[in-house]
């Protein structure tokens, strides 16, 4: 039997930064209660550890010094450490979630100190946002070398990115449309304090480089607000894209509690990037005419860095939560191995099987997005679950990404409809080839949360369900949800929600509208932070089947977000295992 507080007993790499023969990384962990993180590097036989304080990270090596980002509750700071000397402090702030080298000096975004316990007052639509708030005070970016520290882009918008080749800047952000988020690509003069934008159109544009001979590029689409839009490798000033994969980015969705980060890399004249196929993430390199894939299929890139023509990555898989790969590979996690995957496949659709036996029951868990995947990834929740009997099922279905645009659109206007006929046939699949027995229980978050209410509205076939930071009413939702008011009407096929043919839309889609059918004992589990899927989503669920005499509970996590299943408050993390497996074997035999 394993204990939630063994399945978090994990290292994860992040934030590699190649430097000559070496590769310096951080590496994160939870230590008494709190995530914890050193800058350690790697010549590819040996990991050695260089910050010792466990709240350092984004370590880079400039004109040979050593530049990291320093951390505690309340502020971050921007350090350097010089040959033989003390590390040096440049800048503090709130947060700094990126820097880079521009000439003599350094951009970073950048978040200043507000005062929460003031009224705020807004005009925005979008005036909060998951893990961040209310927007108080927004990302900007700053020259903070200069004495005061310089302003070169802030506003009622936040800079999502930045780079530069050292002679040409550039950064992305919503500027325009802030409320909706849509992005675009900004040259800055960083001397004069000006930008000009680059990109036309309408879309989506997070990740950004300048190539060492000044062509910028990025990472996104120019396809208006879709979600489901699949990105490219795109090429403004020329008017290019490149197709790199199925979609030019990582939509492989996991719950170890580092984020995967996107990048766009330029080294010698060849750019690199991440591309996502199915359940797979790769490498990739394009020289300005060929794509060519550089890492290995049955595992999910997470991150990279190039210099120098030595290529460092950091990917999952299903049996490694988190290896280091440079010249040789660094596994943090040696006596850490995953239970292998079985892979099935229904009607082109892909979806796997963790066996623990025929004889025990099955959790069928669903993914978020609806426009994210699950794939050849390390699962921490998974493991736990078939370390403690269970089979656990999960898969694709139509709206998944990772497949092609067309595929990802595929459940809109129609959540809880074919979706979930896919569902349903990856466990006739799963009994079938592997003989199971009839002893299923759901569970998912976000739209896996909305799956799992609508399916049992649909369907007395579950066991039990555990639904996580959910969506039961995408009405109420759309005024409550730091993206509802957009996101839920373009994925429902609404073009305005507050029409009455809107509403009807909205609330024909919603499981809350057919809550007296249910029959299926359900966990509500939330955030009270969670602005994304606001907690009131689970409330009203959780109340109306509790007056309809079905047994459920809700579980509140105070502090926690919407991402309280991947990046929570530890001790929160390790409670909701245990209540799921609690509620697991209340109603399952195992």
């Amino acid at each position: 039997m394993k204990t939630p507080e063994d399945a978090y007993k994990l290292k994860l790499v992040s934030d590699p930064f190649v430097y000559g023969e070496t590769v310096y990384f951080t590496l994160n962990w939870i230590e008494s209660g709190e995530y914890r993180s050193s800058i350690y590097r790697f010549n590819g036989k040996e990991a050695t550890r260089i910050t010792f304080g466990g709240h350092e990270k984004n370590p880079k090596i400039h004109n040979g010094g050593l530049y990291f980002v320093s951390y505690n509750k309340e502020e971050e700071s921007l350090f350097v450490q010089e040959e033989l000397a003390e590390p040096r402090k440049l800048f503090t702030n709130k947060s700094i979630s990126k820097y880079i080298f521009h000439r003599d000096g350094v951009l970073a975004i950048t978040v200043d100190k507000s005062e929460k316990d003031k009224p705020f007052v807004t005009s925005s639509v979008k005036y909060r946002f998951d893990t961040t708030g209310f927007l108080r005070e927004r990302k900007k970016l700053v020259s903070v070398l200069e004495e005061p520290p310089r302003v070169l882009a802030s506003g009622d918008f936040d800079v999502i990115d930045v780079s530069s080749n050292g002679q040409r800047a550039v950064f992305a952000a919503a500027v325009e449309d802030n409320d909706r988020g849509l992005e675009d690509v900004y040259e800055l003069d960083v001397k004069g304090g000006k930008y000009r934008k680059v990109t036309s159109g309408e879309g989506k544009a997070g990740t950004v480089c300048v190539a060492s001979d000044g062509t910028i590029a990025y990472l996104g689409h120019r396809k208006g607000l879709k979600p489901w839009a699949s990105s490219s490798l795109i090429f403004p000033e020329a008017g290019k894209e490149v197709e790199v994969g199925r979609t030019s980015h990582n939509k492989v969705t996991t719950d170890l509690f580092v984020s995967a980060s996107e990048s766009l890399v330029s080294d010698n004249g060849v750019l690199y990037l991440e591309g996502q196929e199915g359940g797979f993430v790769f490498l990739y390199s394009y020289d300005g005419t060929n794509v060519k894939k550089l890492t290995e299929p049955n595992r999910a890139v997470r991150a990279f860095h190039v210099a120098g023509g030595k290529v460092a990555y950091v990917y999952t898989s299903p049996e490694k939560p988190s290896v280091l790969s440079f010249n040789g590979e660094y596994d943090p996690n040696p006596n850490v191995i995953g239970h292998p995957l079985e892979r099935i496949e229904v009607e082109g659709r892909e979806a796997w099987l963790i066996l623990s036996s025929k004889g025990s029951p099955t959790v069928l868990n669903v993914h978020g997005g609806p426009q994210m995947a699950y794939g050849e990834a390390y699962s921490i929740e998974f493991n736990f679950l078939a370390d403690n009997g269970f089979n656990v099922l999960f898969g694709n279905p139509r709206g998944s990404d990772g497949y092609g645009e067309e595929f990802a659109y595929r459940c809109v206007g129609d959540w809880g409809g074919e979706d979930f006929q896919d569902l349903m046939k990856f466990m006739d699949a799963a009994k079938s080839i592997y003989g199971l027995k009839e002893e299923f229980a759901i569970t998912g978050g976000s739209y896996g949360g909305f799956m799992t209410n609508a399916a049992i509205t649909q369907t007395t076939r579950f066991k039990c369900a555990v639904a996580e930071r959910c969506v039961s009413n995408l009405m109420s939702m759309c005024g409550t949800s730091d993206i509802g008011f957009w996101f839920n009407a373009l994925e429902s096929g609404v073009k305005d929600p507050w029409s009455p043919e809107g509403m009807e839309q909205l609330l024909r889609m919603s499981p809350i509208t057919r809550v007296k059918s249910a029959r299926t004992p359900t966990m509500f589990i939330h955030g009270e932070e969670d602005y994304r899927c606001p907690i009131e989503q689970s409330e009203q669920m959780y109340t109306a089947l509790r007056l309809n005499g079905v047994d459920a509970v809700l579980a509140r996590y105070p502090g926690d977000s919407h991402e309280h299943a991947r990046r929570g408050i530890p001790k929160n993390m390790n409670d909701r295992l245990a209540r799921k497996l609690e509620w697991f074997r209340k109603y399952m035999q195992q």
